[in-house]
């Protein structure tokens, strides 16, 4: 069984082209096929949906194929060396020695939230999230009947922080839970320690759980170190849940799997209850396992050399709008393969970006309007893409703003 998930010695150096285009005759995913059948537009170029245009380790797909030779496609079991890649890869990246009772497991991160919410609070409670930030943050919260309270960030000197002061005006007697983001989409916050403490410290205060949500952990940018919000104290740990999975990182979301760690066993248990609920995801997906547990192991070279890639494509991309779009404001990032751009200057409305980029010049993007307050005027472009669609891109973008200047 072991042997099934370990990577050949030569496989593990192999190299991944980023520059190579994707046949896509073949392929069908939501960021290109299911933009294109929606919008009737063959040309169109997709940088919205947050998977990127790359070909996932070359351990991942071998270990994938030998799965498939075998035909048993039955309920998996997770061997030892699953475990024992999830904790070294944590350890070892980020110093955070997490204990195997402490995990259980999802189909993602999303469909982890709801037990915890449905456990951890009752109809009319409030669940405060950090705008702007991913629309199921809310979404999640007003659908489980709960009251999502927002506590945007700010953006001081330039850089997104939390808003301590708004955050205790936030509390009431009803508040339950706070949803982190951590590092933040679409923002590309890594979250110091000390601003984790620091809100580690007010949430204990407030016997407020924190659930974070910590997908995006390894795509750092140089000089960034990640902080796992439970490695920040012994209280941090016991009064959290973070959701964690390989699936940014490794390009896996149509593998669906993903873990939960829990170190308080009174929070593991209410998340266990939690998912007697919704058996949707009972059993998991055997090729989720299998692809999570190379990917830990096998995988760090592939992991460094993409955001490397990655840097160079935002380096890339800065320079052109500085260069040409300079009305752009650019919100420098220090995680994911996003860059957070501020088009306020140009006084358009949300109705307004989309018939331009979209309707007009065949460019799908992700809107800030949709990201909650905080997020107006802003668009968030998904740069992990081969650098010649990149620039085929915002060459577009630089039309679609000319046509709107002229």
């Amino acid at each position: 069984m072991h042997d099934l998930h370990r990577a050949p010695a030569d496989a593990a150096a192999e190299t991944t082209d980023f520059d190579e285009i994707l046949d896509r005759s073949q392929l069908s995913s939501v960021k290109w096929e299911m933009e294109i059948d929606r919008t009737g537009n063959k040309s169109l170029l997709g940088f919205g949906t947050a998977d990127m245009d790359f070909r996932s380790p070359k351990p991942i797909a071998e270990a994938l194929e030998r799965t498939a030779r075998l035909g048993h496609f039955g309920y998996p079991y997770k061997p030892n060396s699953y475990y024992e890649a999830l904790i070294g890869f944590y350890k070892r990246h980020f110093g955070w020695e997490i204990k195997r009772e402490w995990i259980a497991h999802n189909v993602g991160i999303y469909p982890s939230m709801r037990p915890l919410i449905d456990r951890l609070s009752v109809e009319g409670d409030e669940i405060i999230y950090q705008p702007p930030v991913h629309f199921q943050f809310r979404n999640i919260v007003a659908a489980a009947g709960r009251v999502p309270v927002a506590n945007p960030l700010i953006l001081r000197n330039g850089r997104y922080e939390f808003d301590f002061d708004q955050l205790a005006r936030c509390v009431s007697s009803r508040t339950k839970l706070l949803l982190l983001c951590n590092p933040h989409n679409p923002v590309g916050r890594v979250w110091s320690r000390d601003e984790l403490a620091q809100l580690a410290e007010f949430c204990q205060q407030n016997n407020i759980v924190v659930v974070s949500d910590e997908v995006y952990c390894g795509l750092l940018h140089d000089g960034f170190h990640f902080t796992p919000f439970g490695s920040v104290s012994s209280d941090a740990l016991m009064n959290s849940v973070s959701l964690l999975s390989a699936s940014k990182m490794f390009n896996l979301t149509g593998l669906k799997h993903s873990q939960v760690i829990a170190a308080n066993p009174r929070l593991m248990n209410e998340y266990l209850e939690g998912l007697k609920r919704d058996t949707s995801g009972y059993g998991g997906s055997l090729f989720g396992h299998v692809a999570t547990e190379v990917a830990y192991r096998d995988c760090d070279g592939w992991l460094a050399d993409l955001m490397k890639y990655v840097a160079g494509n935002y380096a890339f991309a800065e320079a052109f709008f500085k260069e040409r779009l300079p009305r752009i404001r650019i919100r420098p990032t220090e995680s994911t393969y996003f860059m957070w751009l501020d088009l306020s200057d140009y006084g358009m409305s949300h109705q307004e970006m989309l018939d331009l980029f979209e309707t007009r010049h065949g460019l799908v993007l992700n809107y800030g309007e949709d990201y909650g307050p905080g997020g107006e005027g802003h668009i968030r472009l998904n740069i992990g893409t081969p650098k010649s669609i990149l620039a085929q891109g915002i060459e577009r973008m630089a039309k679609a703003l000319s046509s709107h200047e002229g």
